[in-house]
């Protein structure tokens, strides 16, 4: 009778799934914060 074995993710598997959703973010959050700049910039702009 052999036990299965239990896999036990390891701090490999952790950073691939950090890294994976990290790319799936990151382009939200350049798109976000390249708005954000422009909007100040266009703000700043015009206040004056």
């Amino acid at each position: 009778m052999d036990e299965p074995e239990k896999i036990n993710p390891d701090w490999k598997d952790f950073l691939a799934l950090v890294i994976a959703s990290y790319q799936l973010i990151l382009p939200i959050v350049l798109l976000i914060i390249l708005s954000a700049v422009l909007v100040v910039l266009a703000l700043a702009h015009f206040m004056r």
